[in-house]
């Protein structure tokens, strides 16, 4: 995704960038497909520097921790970076993250934005996507999804070598 601000004369500025299926490719576990990304920006242009913030949408198809089925999921994010040219950047001492900054090159306002993005969706997806909230899972002895069905597996068999500790909970 290109963000280009040679085209804006005030500022702040709202852009707004668009990308189509498979415009953006993101290498997640249990995301299966991404459908459309969209980023709302606003730039303030501070001498050399553009500081832009946002937030970043996506329609994504993940598989769902628990059963593994696939789902779709509107995900969103904030997102901020520092716009740059790189001789610009100035170091006054302070310690500061490089990935908070994209750099374009020759003064030309214009630049490739897609790892902010795809950091965004990917903080937007979080760690455990579930295709519902009480998702039951796998059944971890006979493999059902007990969403669908339920099974004839006896959950009550328990490792004898922990019931030393569960007689503690009953004291």
């Amino acid at each position: 995704m290109i963000l280009d601000l040679r085209s804006y004369e005030t500022f702040p500025a709202r852009i707004l960038l668009e990308a189509e299926d498979g415009g953006l490719e993101i290498d997640y576990d249990g995301l299966c497909s991404v459908e459309s990304i969209r980023a709302e920006l606003t730039a303030q242009k501070t001498g050399e520097e553009y500081f832009v913030q946002g937030k970043v949408s996506a329609s994504v198809r993940l598989e769902c921790a628990r059963c593994t089925q696939e789902f779709a999921m509107d995900v969103s994010s904030e997102a901020g970076f520092i716009f740059c040219a790189e001789d610009s950047r100035k170091d006054d001492g302070d310690a500061t993250d490089d990935e908070d900054y994209v750099f374009f090159e020759g003064g030309v306002p214009m630049g490739d934005v897609s790892d902010i993005v795809r950091q965004a969706i990917i903080l937007g997806i979080g760690l455990m996507p579930l295709c519902d909230a009480d998702c039951r899972g796998m059944c971890q002895t006979c493999g059902k999804n007990l969403n669908n069905d339920s099974c004839n597996c006896n959950q009550g068999i328990t490792d004898e070598r922990w019931d030393d500790l569960r007689n503690l909970s009953d004291r």
